[in-house]
């Protein structure tokens, strides 16, 4: 296999890790940074190959990774994939990528395109990067070095779409940058790559879509809260609400504990804080939006609690079916699954948990459910990986509440299990 240019991956998790094997496989020599000595060492040992990829021979994968930034000295593409999350009052933390931009200014080759995949905010890429290297190293833009934004996009569990294929986005400082960036992610990815007028374009689209889903979500959880003000079924109502689709086109989604992930629920502040302070306009509708589906988890804790106080059940023995945060992925970023099993054992509710996905487990489902179901009273379904979905509750006989988050068993226990169901808007 032919080396290409060489490529430095700045942080090799969720999102780094699979980018960095695929520009491997492609034949570019790929250096890996991340401060976590096991992902360094899992790196260079090539142990955790997307399954995408197991049809290429590791010994043609030419891969390193070091914890020190000055092995980026010769790359001639940096693409940084750290994290940038919320914190306090969900304002935007971008700690760990000005850490980077810090360790990055004394170590970059002239010339060098950098490619951003963290998420950040309209206008927050020259504010927070080319700045900052101005600043500290009098580096000049299109001059010293080359700046693009083509935001990450990744779809836990999905058994079709991964990085490899997935369409992307991008905008850069200049033409030939621009060039430069869709020419290596064309290299490496095999969907189409959609140049953007400018970095802030880019950031707009990437925040924005994950707002706009946010936006959906929330009118699904505010949609279920008042069908059980009313008694009605929200699934019904959804089922109504198909006729339409299917003639007029309409987009909706489905009530539950509130999005979890890196993106949906995070995403949105980073717009909010951008455009209030940048543009000095109200937001409350997407705070709004937010607050809601931030509180869907105690919502349903109260749910639970006052139909246990109904069913009189006195020390209920609890069984959380699902600790992730979306059905069949292993991912616990603001799980809001992990989050109310928390506030249950804060609580002392005698609460536990099963995920075969989470945990990895090899051994037999059907045993593991029968151990784990062993006089429970009540099952709470958490996330839906598949297997929940198909096993057979109704044969063990202590079960008398089962809730379900996400309403994926609706029709076969609504109306005709031994238990009591109930879900969000059920």
């Amino acid at each position: 296999m032919t080396c290409k240019k060489v490529v430095g991956i700045i942080g090799l998790g969720y999102v780094g890790l699979p980018l960095a094997y695929l520009a491997a496989s492609k034949g570019y020599k790929v250096i890996g940074v991340d401060v976590d000595d096991k992902k360094i060492n899992d790196f260079n040992n090539k142990l955790k190959m997307p399954k995408q990829l197991i049809h290429i021979s590791k010994d043609n994968l030419n891969l390193e990774g070091c914890k020190n930034y000055d092995i980026l000295k010769n790359a001639d593409i940096i693409v940084v994939c750290v994290p940038t999350p919320t914190k306090g009052e969900n304002e935007p933390d971008l700690s760990l990528i000005e850490n980077v931009f810090d360790n990055l200014a004394p170590n970059l080759k002239k010339g060098v395109l950098i490619s951003v995949e963290s998420t950040i905010g309209p206008g927050m890429t020259k504010k927070y990067i080319i700045n900052k290297l101005r600043e500290s190293n009098n580096l000049q833009i299109d001059k010293d070095y080359r700046l693009s934004y083509c935001p990450e996009r990744i779809d836990s569990g999905n058994k079709t779409l991964w990085i490899g294929n997935i369409n992307r986005i991008c905008g850069s400082t200049s033409k030939e940058g621009l060039d430069e960036t869709i020419k290596f992610y064309r290299s490496i990815i095999d969907a189409k790559i959609i140049p953007m007028n400018s970095i802030e374009e880019a950031e707009l689209v990437k925040v924005w879509e994950n707002s706009f889903r946010n936006l959906n979500i929330a009118a699904s959880n505010l949609l279920a809260k008042i069908c059980d003000k009313y008694g009605l079924s929200v699934n019904m109502v959804i089922d109504g609400l198909r006729s339409k689709v299917e003639q007029f086109g309409m987009n909706y989604t489905y009530p539950g504990l509130g999005p979890g992930g890196h993106c949906i629920p995070e995403d949105i502040h980073y717009l909010i804080s951008s455009v209030k302070e940048d543009c000095n306009m109200d937001m409350s509708f997407f705070e709004e939006s937010a607050n809601i589906n931030d509180g869907m988890v105690y919502y349903a804790l109260n749910k639970l609690k006052n139909k246990i106080n109904q069913l009189n059940l006195e020390s209920p023995k609890l069984l959380m079916l699902g600790i992730s945060y979306k059905s069949n992925s292993d991912d616990l970023r603001c799980s809001k699954a992990m989050k109310l099993y928390d506030i249950l054992k804060k609580e002392k509710y005698n609460v536990t948990y099963y995920d075969y996905v989470v945990d990895d487990r090899k051994e037999s489902f059907e045993e593991d459910m029968k151990k784990h179901l062993d006089n429970i009273d009540v099952v709470i379904l958490s996330c839906g990986h598949e297997k929940f979905l198909t096993y057979q509750f109704e044969k063990h006989k202590s079960i008398k509440l089962f809730f379900d988050c996400w309403n994926l068993l609706y029709k076969k226990y609504k109306y005709k299990s031994k238990f009591e169901y109930i879900g969000i808007g059920e």
